[in-house]
């Protein structure tokens, strides 16, 4: 099976240079990190669109929109719940037409601490899985249509809807916690092991 094709996108002209080469770095190590994780299929297309807090909940809005096919005037100036607090945010991950997964990364808060990224990116991957199993795409696509106003459901269908938003996050954050923890004690055993290994050597060096 072919990998998922990943694309990063620098978004906006004050959008830091750095920072996206850094992601750019990062994002197959994430990506295979959560692949790792969860043992199953490559993930679908993903487009990761480094920007900034200002324009995130917009260019939100406007993927699942188009995703769902509806107007510009439908998400125009709208705000999903998914980007409600954007300065909390590190990232997002959002359906996008042609099955597209969008991960928006808040570089504005990134830049304030960089070595973050890794994490992020962790997270932001969990979340590509969890919008490629079956039923999730359909979930966002009915999900959205409520929020934007264009198919507007019963408060108990609603509720449910955001019960499985809220589930989705608490994984998330679980599985990010299992995938970096693992990174930190495996980059702690090979640095012991290197700390022994010199060790050894200087001290057949010196019994030489």
């Amino acid at each position: 099976m072919k990998p998922a094709q990943i694309t990063v996108i620098r978004d906006g002209l004050f959008t830091s240079r750095r920072l996206t080469a850094d992601i750019t770095e990062t994002v197959p190590t994430a990506q295979r990190l959560v692949k790792e994780h969860f043992g199953r299929r490559p993930l679908t297309a993903v487009e990761v669109v480094v920007t900034s807090t200002k324009r995130i909940a917009m260019l939100a809005a406007m993927a699942q929109g188009a995703a769902a096919k509806l107007k510009p005037e439908a998400w125009d100036g709208k705000t999903l719940t998914l980007t409600s607090r954007p300065n909390d945010l590190y990232s997002v991950a959002v359906i996008a037409p042609n099955n597209v997964v969008r991960v928006l990364v808040n570089a504005t808060r990134l830049r304030r601490r960089q070595r973050e990224i890794g994490a992020t990116l962790v997270w932001a991957f969990v979340e590509v899985d969890q919008l490629c199993r079956k039923g999730a795409w359909d979930h966002r696509l009915t999900l959205t249509r409520h929020e934007l106003g264009a198919n507007v459901l019963p408060k108990h269908k609603a509720r449910a809807l955001y019960r499985i938003e809220a589930d989705w996050e608490a994984e998330a954050e679980k599985a990010t916690g299992q995938i970096v923890g693992k990174v930190i004690r495996q980059n702690r055993q090979a640095e012991a092991a290197a700390e022994r290994e010199a060790a050894g050597t200087t001290a057949s060096q010196g019994a030489a």
